[in-house]
């Protein structure tokens, strides 16, 4: 934050994150009153914690949220990166979202998704106020300071305004449940109360910012009265996790997709569109942090740029297109999925060189023997453990899977380029192994597919057929391409940095 002395943030770290604890504890206890309807000393003497925190999804969610608030506590005693403090601290608010009226709607893991994005993108705007209002003032350039936040406080306005129109449509499915309903009232309050925050933000770019260069107090109160509101945003909420949906409103799940699936074609296939929230915005987010660093790069590499973008199409359509859409129900659906977003999408990004743009020590991630364990482990996982069942299950674990697929196949993509011979060998051996362990091992899915219950689904084992050849074509695609590209492959340029 640009202190006049640093140590400052770092002491209160410790606390703030014991304090998450005591609250998260806390909340744990309050709840479990709540669910067997007693105060709390008599809802621990009835012996009724252990069994609530395990087997009640609201106790373990909590107690999931208890951990990891313990977690980030021990965590600042021996590292205070704030990267890996804010990975864990988001982490620790998105359990409750598995169990509140969201996870019960229908289409609910698109219910999830906005409502994971706007307790996300709200915290981070809040506790971003909260902590300018505490160490503004012991900031050596205040100015700066603010000026950085107010570009995540407008990234974080838009994603909470979308996420929340998102889940309330979810939940609601009708406009005139809006004024005909409490749990529609609460939500034009919201929407009431997110617009004075715009305006809080419109006045603090106009005038409170520029004012820093002499004088702090009029952000400082402008701040304090935007906390204020804040407030009262989450005194809503409150109310509104604890108000039952209209009558009239869509709770029923459609089966264990969450949404009605009509029977596979290839026009569906080409053309249905599910849009996912934090997909798009990963993809969305991704796109734009390229876009921002891309013009760091020679007139003569700009056209990596179509590549990376490309790219991104590619993976997005994997994530919410046909492809997207259908994966859960069809074993052979799932394996495009995966072949587009884990080969197909990352060597089109791998082109676009966005290592490159990063500091030095980042790209130590393309050596082989980095790249290809990163690499291979998410196949092996998915498909000598459970983990591919519960991937189709639990929509933490699906998003989790999805970001490690691209992440790690830009990784060894971008090596396949540097190292050619290790990582394409491991590439064929691993997808070959995979092809055989398909053709001729046991079933996948058979305690899910079976379950989703539509007439239509393909015969299993020939479905699964189809899916093992899938990746080698992938892949045989994907070398065909590199070499294709050699004569314009890159090399690192002592000079510039870039070369063809």
């Amino acid at each position: 934050m640009l202190l006049k002395d640093p140590r400052i943030v770092a002491r209160a770290v410790p606390r703030w994150a014991l304090a998450w604890a005591g609250t998260a504890a806390i909340t744990v206890l309050l709840t479990l009153s709540d669910f067997v309807g007693v105060p709390v000393v008599e809802a621990l003497q009835s012996g009724a914690l252990s069994t609530f925190v395990i087997y009640v999804p609201q106790g373990l969610a909590f107690l999931v949220v208890y951990a990891l608030t313990l977690t980030i506590t021990l965590v600042t005693f021996v590292s205070r990166r704030p990267k890996l403090l804010l990975v864990l601290a988001v982490a620790a608010l998105l359990p409750p979202a598995y169990v509140g009226h969201s996870a019960s709607a229908g289409d609910h893991d698109f219910a999830v998704s906005s409502l994971m994005l706007h307790i996300a993108t709200a915290t981070l705007w809040i506790g971003g106020v909260f902590g300018l209002l505490v160490f503004l003032r012991r900031a050596a350039r205040p100015k700066e300071v603010v000026a950085r936040f107010s570009t995540l406080a407008l990234s974080c306005f838009v994603a909470v305004a979308v996420s929340g129109t998102v889940n309330a449509w979810v939940r609601l499915g009708s406009v005139s449940l809006l004024w005909e309903s409490r749990y529609g009232l609460l939500i034009l309050g919201k929407v009431a109360i997110l617009g004075a925050l715009g305006y809080f933000g419109w006045r603090h770019r106009r005038t409170t910012i520029k004012a820093l260069d002499s004088t702090r107090a009029p952000f400082l109160r402008l701040a304090a009265g935007e906390l204020v509101v804040m407030a009262a945003t989450m005194g809503l909420a409150v109310a509104l996790s604890r108000t039952p949906p209209p009558p009239g409103a869509d709770t029923t799940t459609h089966g264990l997709l969450g949404f009605d699936l009509r029977e596979l074609t290839i026009t569906r296939l080409l053309t249905e569109v599910r849009l996912d929230p934090i997909l798009l915005l990963a993809v969305a987010g991704a796109g734009a942090a390229y876009l921002a660093a891309v013009r760091r790069m020679p007139e003569g590499q700009r056209w990596r740029t179509v590549s990376w973008l490309v790219g991104l199409l590619v993976i997005g359509y994997a994530m919410v297109g046909g492809v997207g859409v259908y994966a859960r129900a069809v074993f052979s659906v799932q394996m495009a999925q995966y072949a587009l977003i884990g080969m197909v999408g990352p060597a089109l990004l791998a082109l676009g060189a966005p290592l490159r743009l990063l500091p030095e020590r980042w790209r130590k991630a393309t050596h082989p023997a980095v790249a290809i364990p990163a690499y291979a482990l998410p196949y092996l996982a998915l498909f000598l453990t459970p983990l591919f069942e519960l991937s189709q299950q639990i929509l933490a674990i699906r998003l989790l899977v999805t970001l490690y697929l691209a992440i790690s196949g830009l990784v060894f993509f971008t090596a396949l380029m540097d190292h050619p011979i290790p990582t394409l060998t491991t590439a064929v051996v691993l997808q070959s192994w995979l092809a055989v362990r398909l053709l001729t091992g046991p079933l996948m899915g058979q305690a899910w597919y079976p379950e989703l219950g539509f007439p239509w689904l393909p015969e299993a084992a020939a479905d699964q057929r189809l899916g093992a050849v899938i990746p080698l074509f992938a892949l045989a695609a994907v070398v065909v391409r590199r070499w294709r590209c050699q004569g314009v492959g890159w090399t690192r340029s002592r000079t510039s940095g870039w070369a063809r």
